[in-house]
């Protein structure tokens, strides 16, 4: 069982893996509603000239990587950094593996589920290392900056 303790040293939560499991769970529900929020809401507005809304993609990936680093460099402080990397890089497979498939849903009859999969599959990695990357940055900054004692 894992022990949680606030900055001043003190136990407030054990959490056990049913924590864990809710904490990567929580972080991966808010960033993939807000992405696809973000998609279904934002990105059809910001190609109305007939271009390809490029701005909207840079948009999406600047706020997929702040909310990496940021959300890893909070819970390194109050977590630790091992516990606050391995959420994090568990989100981040998630969110990568989940907006694949998303993607993957036909639009139209052109091509089948299967093959969107396949023609997609590269942008696996990359959507992996937007949120993993600087995760890994917020957690180094979040333990180097907070006051928890090192364990």
């Amino acid at each position: 069982m894992d022990t949680l303790s606030t900055r001043t040293g003190e136990d407030t939560d054990r959490l056990g893996r049913v924590g864990h499991v809710r904490a990567v769970l929580v972080r991966l529900a808010v960033l993939g509603i807000a992405l696809t929020a973000y998609t279904l809401l934002v990105v059809p507005r910001m190609g109305d000239g007939g271009d390809a809304a490029i701005g909207a993609g840079l948009i999406a990936f600047a706020a997929l990587a702040t909310a990496g680093f940021v959300g890893c460099l909070v819970d390194a402080a109050r977590v630790g950094a091992a516990t606050a990397v391995a959420w994090w890089l568990l989100v981040a497979a998630g969110l990568a593996v989940g907006w694949w498939v998303a993607l993957a849903v036909p639009r139209d009859a052109s091509m089948s589920f299967t093959e969107l999969l396949a023609s997609d599959v590269g942008q696996l990695p990359f959507t992996f290392g937007l949120v993993a990357a600087p995760a890994l940055l917020g957690a180094a900054t979040g333990a180097a900056t907070s006051r928890r004692p090192a364990r």
